[in-house]
């Protein structure tokens, strides 16, 4: 069995979510507060504001006039969307490895999880649900316990996949009975030693619903459907698919009808080419 601390310790080589992006996070919900003070955040990481720029001046948005500043970005492009730029960017480098333990190659991790984000994206916005940013940012990192624990799995994985044949078993129900933890509760405990808040750190960590919980919050069934429509659409690796136990109690809790849900599917399918060329240039 693994040892959390020794997964903590691992997970330092993980270069953490700047501190930037949790002062755009706290500040982007609030209406009163004023453009200039969130692009000032920006202004101050230089390695932020060049991938910003540089794709807003890419061919995929086709501005007419050169982009030259935070402030002209956030004016062509919107707010929201600048902010979802500046936190896929900061995650960009650890995702996009292959992750061969899980089977996955190399960017499949990356893709997966930016999908989910948008998918979640899309949720939270039909449903006109609070905390937009924090559904985003929740969907984006529920796999990072992945990356610290794909070394292990090469080892691991053929009695892994045993216990989800043989056991009907889910992937993190598997890990936690072969490693001892499964990567949604590591990947809550990085989002905690990182200074998460109690919010993000708890959708991460209880998004496969594996624990018996009555009062699921509503951030976590959002990213609980969006991972299950992923899954559904192809997007998810083999060993993420399979387990919709909770999806039809979770779209009666959002109110959130069948119709609905293929809808917010078909869509991202139908533009998710467009979107991975897009994010191919962070």
């Amino acid at each position: 069995m693994l040892s959390l601390d020794r997964l903590l310790k691992e997970s330092e080589r993980i270069e953490p979510v700047p501190q930037v992006i949790h002062q755009l996070m706290d500040l982007v919900d609030d209406p009163e507060v004023p453009v200039s003070e969130i692009t000032e955040l920006i202004l101050y990481e230089p390695v932020v504001t060049a991938n910003l720029l540089k794709l807003a001046n890419s061919a995929a948005f086709g501005f007419k006039k050169k982009v030259d500043s935070v402030h002209d970005a956030v004016v062509l492009l919107g707010l929201k969307r600048v902010v979802e730029i500046v936190l896929l960017n900061s995650v960009t480098k650890p995702l996009k490895s292959a992750h061969q333990g899980y089977g996955l190659e190399e960017g499949q991790l990356w893709k997966q999880s930016v999908s989910c984000a948008l998918m979640a994206n899309d949720i939270a916005e039909t449903i006109e649900a609070p905390g937009k940013h924090t559904v985003f940012t929740a969907a984006l990192l529920k796999d990072i316990g992945v990356i610290v624990l794909d070394r292990y799995m090469n080892d691991a994985m053929e009695t892994i996949r045993k216990a989800m044949e043989i056991d009907s078993l889910s992937l993190v129900a598997a890990e936690r009975k072969v490693l001892g933890i499964d990567h949604a509760r590591l990947g809550g405990r990085i989002a905690e030693k990182w200074n998460f808040s109690e919010t993000l750190a708890g959708t991460i960590q209880n998004h496969h619903l594996t624990d018996e919980v009555t009062d699921i919050p509503k951030q976590t069934a959002i990213v609980y459907l969006a991972d299950c429509l992923c899954s559904m659409s192809g997007i998810n690796g083999d060993l993420f698919c399979g387990h919709y136990a909770h999806y039809d109690r979770i779209c009666q809790q959002l109110v959130l009808s069948e119709e609905k849900a293929n809808r917010i599917m078909s869509d991202f399918y139908s533009r998710k080419e467009n979107i991975y060329g897009l994010l191919a240039i962070l």
